[in-house]
């Protein structure tokens, strides 16, 4: 049988318990907030915190109503404040990061960038003064259309320049097979690209067997364009649904308006929620009878992670993210994306059988709970961090 297993992502973790690591996190964006590298950054801080070490948490200082210094999950989050000044601003902004790391940098052991943007490459160029090991995230679609690894801009000077900052990191994390060939692509040494993933912390998405009642699909997202809710709604359109099954799209964003008229136009109003930002991620999971992701592009969805570790069956899109932790009728169900049709397929199939729902939860639950938990990644992040480096010597 096809599994869903990589061998560059171990399946257990070492009974070595390693020596307690300084470690700064650096988020290039507002903190704390529900994008994915925000909440893994988060995640993983906390984590590292938990198991006795030293964290934290550096940022710009995007929201005034925000302190410069706050504590987050027992984690210390410093902000750099900068003008706010188109272009001018990012430059005072690598300039005090910079400053920042020069000063502070006997105060840890890693720094660890969590995404390939304009301070990995700032970071990049400092790396023959600064002693720590600099590992950078590498997540997926922002940085790789309209960010500093979008093929269409590699001949700009600014791009150029940070590029070449970037490849001086001691090692990029890939979260996916597709990150990980991009990054091959842009020129990366591959002795420095290792294949980790986001992780997932299995114990707030306890494993629960299905409720009778109404059936619920739920999507837990962003509501932007690549995440094609719309062909979603025109599969759901189509399905055969039992009494009183509801479509659960949970999330905001610039499409919202736009999804809601069309739940309307297609006469779904009465099988389709909204109901926004959601909070409780785990408890709307546990009201569900499947999850459904019908992206375009994805990283490695988290959202996807999680509805797994619930127990949820999957139906998802056949692209690279989902490809990587679903694997046809075994730990999920794949259809090619912008397919109403084979989407509503796969539905289909989710709410016939009772059956088929059991038998996908509890194989994916076990395979998030074998890869993606807490500690797998942890111990993967902690070889990065310890990797001995020849440090790039200035010209």
């Amino acid at each position: 049988m096809q599994t869903a297993a990589n061998p560059a992502i171990p399946v257990a973790v070492s009974g070595m318990t390693p020596a307690p690591r300084r470690i700064l996190m650096v988020v290039d964006g507002r903190y704390p907030a529900t994008g994915g590298a925000e909440m893994q950054a988060r995640l993983l801080s906390a984590a590292f915190s938990r198991e006795g070490h030293s964290v934290r948490v550096l940022v710009p200082h995007l929201e005034p109503e925000r302190p410069r210094r706050e504590t987050i999950d027992g984690v210390p989050v410093h902000r750099l404040a900068y003008p706010r000044i188109k272009g001018f601003g990012a430059i005072l902004l690598n300039l005090r990061f910079a400053a920042y790391l020069l000063r502070h940098q006997h105060e840890f052991d890693a720094i660890h960038i969590h995404m390939m943007h304009n301070l990995a490459g700032a970071a990049g160029w400092l790396r023959p003064w600064i002693r720590p090991t600099l590992t950078v995230k590498v997540s997926g679609a922002a940085e790789f259309q309209g960010g500093i690894l979008d093929p269409s801009l590699r001949h700009k000077l600014v791009h150029r320049l940070l590029n070449a900052g970037a490849k001086r990191a001691d090692a990029f994390q890939c979260i996916s097979r597709y990150t990980l060939e991009m990054m091959r692509g842009a020129g990366y040494p591959a002795a420095k690209l290792h294949h980790v993933p986001n992780a997932v912390d299995c114990a707030r998405f306890a494993r629960r067997g299905e409720t009778a009642g109404t059936l619920r699909v739920v999507f837990v997202g962003r509501h932007v364009a690549v995440k094609a809710l719309d062909v979603l709604l025109r599969a759901w359109a189509t399905v055969r649904r039992p009494a009183g099954a509801q479509l659960v799209l949970a999330g905001d964003g610039p499409e919202r308006a736009r999804l809601m008229t069309l739940a309307e136009t297609l006469g779904l109003a009465d099988s389709v929620e909204f109901p926004g930002l959601v909070h409780d991620v785990p408890a709307l999971l546990a009201t569900a009878a499947a999850y459904v992701q019908p992206s375009h592009q994805e990283g490695l969805p988290n959202a996807v992670l999680e509805a797994m570790a619930a127990g949820l069956p999957v139906a998802a899109t056949r692209i690279s993210g989902h490809e990587d932790i679903i694997v046809e009728g075994d730990t999920g169900l794949l259809v090619p994306p912008g397919d109403p049709a084979a989407l509503a397929g796969a539905l289909q199939r989710l709410l016939d059988d009772a059956a088929l729902r059991e038998h996908l939860g509890q194989r994916g639950a076990a395979y998030v709970a074998t890869h993606f938990a807490i500690p797998v990644v942890l111990a993967r992040l902690l070889e990065l961090y310890a990797r001995p480096h020849s440090p790039v010597r200035p010209a």
